[in-house]
């Protein structure tokens, strides 16, 4: 059963400095479609469509307040989020890729209705809330992806009914 032996909790937030980034980038490309002279019929939808993106991309880093990533030791992940209101069992797919500073990986897991269900995550190391151990925990997590939860191949997707 996953679970039985937490590791560790990592708790997230939403990283200022990736937000900023992602409006510039928004910011940008506005400012482009204005200097490439399109029609006006062209231009609007573009930027409805810029205007979109934005907004789910910072709906999206939002959505980290709060969160929690509990560690297992047998390579599971349950996502958690402060209240109560979110909590799911899930296993890291093993297309994950690991920088120093960033991480991409997709956790699967078995909804309530049996269907396989998905999650894309991007983290930065700000994203990561320290306790005192400085930038402890975001190694302990890059290094729980790398050995326990990629080792596992992420083979079984866990389903609920497994997870008491």
């Amino acid at each position: 059963m996953p679970g039985e032996s937490h590791l560790l909790t990592i708790r997230l937030k939403p990283s200022p400095a990736l937000l900023a980034v992602i409006l510039i980038a928004h910011f940008a490309g506005v400012v482009a479609l204005f200097l490439m002279n399109l029609l006006l019929m062209a231009t609007i939808p573009l930027m409805l469509l810029l205007l979109v993106s934005a907004v789910l991309a910072v709906r999206a880093q939002e959505r980290k307040r709060g969160l929690s990533l509990v560690l297992s030791a047998d390579g599971a992940l349950r996502v958690c989020r402060e209240g109560g209101n979110y909590d799911l069992w899930a296993r890291v797919l093993p297309s994950a890729v690991l920088f120093p500073a960033v991480l991409w990986f997709t956790l699967a897991w078995m909804a309530q209705n049996g269907r396989s269900r998905r999650l894309r995550l991007m983290l930065v190391a700000p994203e990561v809330i320290e306790g005192c151990g400085g930038d402890t925990q975001w190694r302990q997590l890059r290094t729980w992806l790398r050995h326990r939860a990629l080792a596992s191949g992420g083979s079984k997707v866990l389903n609920p009914a497994d997870v008491v």
